[in-house]
């Protein structure tokens, strides 16, 4: 009998044994699990958050591209008052948006490939012969050369942002860029809305019509965000 009882409580100790064994892989198992489920929404957290700052940037980049073809700074001062000097926000000796159909000749001087122009764009400012001729592709394939040719935020028109508001619209190092197309408003319909809805610059005082494109990479290297308008500065306000 006392031989029995000893390998019952023989056989009672390994199967506790074994009980504990796998409650204790058990509870490891949960713990990695919880670890690597944490880790997944802490990335993904990250790259939402990422990806919202991006989009930020490229709006307030696409509002610092209107202003600098407006001439105006983030306070609704003119950026110079010196025509002699500057024509807006842009130096006479830089490539400037048009007044009048002379200046066309001389911003497609500054802008050709002999002035450092790529695409014909130079400093943020282009002249493309058609409005397909910056297709999608062209910022696909040769996204470094355009960036080249960009304008970066405030560097025209002075705007400043601290590190604290956004980052990614900070010079160092440079994550946002943008780029506004100069078209004649005959030359531009079609990347106006139809007829009916569709602004119409006032031709005497500034006939020209803008597309804004705004880019900005995050600080993840998955993180790119890319807008594009349609910007009628100076609309006709008895024409639709």
């Amino acid at each position: 009998m006392k031989h029995e009882a000893r390998s019952l409580r023989g056989v009672q100790r390994g199967v506790s044994l074994m009980v504990v064994m796998v409650v204790l892989v058990l509870g490891t198992l949960l713990m990695l699990g919880s670890t690597r489920v944490g880790t997944l929404h802490g990335a993904l957290v990250g790259s939402e958050s990422d990806t919202q700052l991006a989009f930020a940037a490229a709006e307030a980049l696409m509002r610092d591209a209107e202003l600098d073809i407006l001439g105006q700074r983030a306070d609704g001062t003119p950026c110079s008052d010196d025509p002699t000097v500057a024509v807006r926000c842009r130096n006479l000796a830089g490539p400037f948006f048009p007044e009048k159909d002379d200046d066309l000749d001389v911003l497609g001087a500054s802008v050709s490939a002999a002035n450092g122009g790529f695409q014909n764009c130079r400093q943020g400012v282009c002249l493309p012969a058609t409005v397909d001729s910056l297709s999608p592709t062209v910022w696909v394939d040769q996204l470094s050369d355009m960036q080249s040719v960009a304008a970066t935020y405030g560097q025209f028109t002075g705007t400043t942002t601290d590190e604290a508001s956004n980052p990614l619209l900070s010079n160092a190092p440079v994550r946002a860029w943008y780029w506004v197309e100069v078209f004649r408003y005959a030359d531009a319909t079609g990347i106006l809305a139809p007829t009916g809805n569709r602004l119409r610059p006032d031709m005497d005082r500034h006939p020209y019509v803008y597309r804004i494109t705004t880019f900005v990479q995050g600080s993840k290297p998955g993180t790119r965000v890319h807008l594009r308008s349609v910007f009628v500065p100076y609309p006709n306000p008895t024409y639709r």
